[in-house]
């Protein structure tokens, strides 16, 4: 976000609009390794090809404990512990190298009554393994601690996200921007001097309509927040 200004050459803006989710062309590539439902994709999931760090290398590097700990922390995945292990089992016997040798150890890991849910059960993992190989939620916190900062008076920070950890952290960063004094209730004057910095365009994030949802199913999880600069 700070090189974006230091290229451009400005310190402030008016507003802007920024949108956390990858795009459609990313996932349907078949060489990106994003979906599970692409067949023999290369585990990869780099949004910027010329970093080192991939989904071949998380999956087949990576202790059982961090396997266990991305999968839950990254993708609330309740069965983390047992895919975690089913992974390491396989890989000892032949490095994991497509998106649906994954998908097929991550289906013979979980139970007859998961596999029956609605959701597609390789969903939560790969979106783990894609936040851990490009640090999703650390460029979100680094962000946001930077953004609100680089706007001028009345200018609106608008974020779309898709999930809920990047929601979280993005409705924290502008509950706290938005807050003033932090003094206990029972002080008799601020000592602190925090001052709002943004005021919150609604409380509630705004949600894609049934409408826009008939053209564009892939909305159903995006959530907008705005605020704007005091």
């Amino acid at each position: 976000f700070e090189e974006v200004f230091e290229q451009a050459g400005v310190d402030k803006i008016d507003g802007a609009l920024l949108d956390f989710g990858i795009s459609s062309h990313q996932i349907d590539d078949e060489d990106r390794g994003f979906s599970y439902k692409m067949p023999n994709a290369p585990l990869d999931m780099r949004m910027d090809a010329t970093k080192t760090l991939t989904a071949k290398k998380i999956v087949n590097e990576y202790s059982e404990e961090a396997l266990k700990r991305i999968l839950f922390e990254y993708g609330e995945e309740r069965y983390s512990r047992r895919i975690a292990s089913e992974i390491v089992k396989c890989r000892a016997i032949k490095p994991i190298e497509t998106t649906f040798e994954l998908v097929d150890i991550i289906k013979q890991s979980l139970p007859k009554a998961a596999l029956k849910e609605k959701q597609h059960p390789a969903k939560r993992v790969f979106q783990a393994i894609r936040i851990a190989v490009n640090d999703e939620l650390g460029a979100v916190e680094r962000l946001m601690k930077a953004a609100p900062n680089r706007l001028n008076q009345g200018g609106r920070l608008c974020i779309i996200s898709f999930h809920s950890l990047e929601d979280r952290l993005v409705k924290r960063a502008f509950a706290n921007a938005a807050q003033g004094c932090t003094c206990p209730k029972s002080f008799p004057v601020c000592i602190c001097g925090n001052k709002p910095k943004v005021k919150l365009i609604s409380k509630k994030p705004i949600v894609s309509g049934s409408e826009e949802l008939e053209r564009n199913p892939r909305a159903r999880s995006a959530k907008l927040r705005v605020c704007e600069k005091l």
